[in-house]
């Protein structure tokens, strides 16, 4: 391996631009080459991080050679540039979620990767948030008991799917939907949460009565083969102060998880895990000092709930265990593409700044994750349960 990995990004809108300039301040990476459609874009680009521009990837890779390539085309755009540069024999590959939006595209990627040895990685980034940290932390280490029931809404302000890419945003948007767009995300966290749990039945419905040229919502229920049920819902037709509103919860047998991710009007942002009565104290502090070591930096609380509403209890009292985090944390967009730099670099899919927080997202979880999405979309369209098993 060079001293600096030479790389190129194909794709620079929002989160292409956004990739070229955090490889371009790494210090093990050089980009050398980026290309874009937009003959502006890619010469405004590559004159600020002193690289080669192109309007023809094909043309990139006949005169570069690289080591890394992020691609960050739009969703439904992922199959041509990336099959490019995995015969273009560049070893290593990021790109950009969801890992296509239709499954000939998902199985013709996966299959390619396969052929090829590629090293793949898809940029699921709330896999490097903190809180979704700890948030598997908790339930991998069985501190709610046996998962048995889960919901996560995860909403867009309208102006997402009207104008978000500027005059490109109606053709964007409808290559992707609110499923591949934002419930890709979600069946991600959910996979990587609750592994090796996968899911087996979907049922789903869909609206498209608000924008018309991509459905305004998606609402689904997923059902895992441990007998886990999750409810998952992603709409971008709500008139609402927030871009984003994001919200998960889970109920164990002995604990709930409460999780408001990127919270709507009135809601403060944070992350409480209820945990199981069977754990002591001594435990408690060891798992906030082991999640502080994941960079997840959680509070410890004793507590004694007095649950009420108005003038009604109903019981309680019993001193209870819990883990909390209030306010803003740390993450982003480019979160998982120093993880995925230091696999490179290391030659490993668990580089020492990823040990103990599962794997890094590849061709396998992008290509599930596809499948899993192409079932909520098809189950919608006939009215029907889809199976996975």
């Amino acid at each position: 391996m060079p001293n600096k990995l030479k790389a190129g990004v194909i794709g620079l809108g929002i989160l292409g631009q956004q990739h070229a300039e955090f490889l371009s301040n790494h210090p093990t990476v050089d980009v050398v080459a980026v290309s874009d459609l937009r003959q502006s874009a890619a010469e405004q680009v590559a004159a600020k991080l002193g690289a080669a521009a192109f309007t023809n990837y094909d043309e990139m890779f006949k005169q570069h050679q690289f080591d890394f390539v992020v691609v960050a085309t739009p969703d439904h755009l992922h199959r041509a540039p990336t099959l490019a540069a995995i015969a273009a024999g560049v070893p290593n590959i990021l790109q950009e979620k969801p890992l296509a939006t239709s499954l000939a595209d998902a199985d013709a990627i996966y299959n390619a990767v396969e052929r090829a040895g590629t090293r793949f990685f898809i940029d699921f980034a709330n896999r490097a948030v903190p809180t979704d940290i700890a948030t598997r932390y908790v339930i991998q280490n069985g501190l709610l008991g046996r998962m048995v029931y889960g919901e996560a809404r995860l909403d867009d302000n309208i102006s997402v799917p009207t104008q978000m890419w500027g005059a490109r945003t109606k053709d964007f948007a409808a290559g992707s939907s609110t499923a591949h767009f934002l419930l890709s995300h979600v069946v991600d966290l959910l996979r990587w949460y609750f592994a090796p749990a996968e899911v087996t039945d979907v049922y789903a419905i869909s609206q498209q009565t608000v924008l018309g040229y991509t459905p305004d919502l998606y609402d689904a229920f997923l059902t895992f083969n441990s007998g886990l049920k999750v409810r998952v819902k992603a709409e971008w037709i709500k008139h609402m102060d927030q871009l984003v509103e994001f919200y998960l919860g889970f109920s164990g047998s002995e604990g709930t998880l409460i999780y408001n991710k990127a919270p709507g009007f009135g809601v403060e942002r944070g992350w409480r895990a209820n945990l199981s009565a069977k754990l002591s104290a001594d435990a408690l502090l060891q798992h906030q000092a082991t999640l502080l070591e994941l960079g997840a930096n959680v509070a410890a609380k004793v507590h004694r709930p007095a649950p009420t509403a108005g003038t009604l209890a109903a019981g309680g009292g019993e001193t209870a265990l819990a883990l909390e985090h209030t306010g803003e944390v740390a993450g982003g967009t480019m979160a998982l593409v120093g993880p995925i730099i230091d696999s490179i670099l290391e030659s490993t899919p668990t580089p020492a700044s990823w040990q103990q927080r599962g794997p890094l997202p590849n061709h396998i979880d992008g290509l599930r994750q596809a499948q899993i999405v192409m079932a909520i979309i098809e189950s919608s369209q006939t009215g029907q349960p889809v199976s996975l098993k």
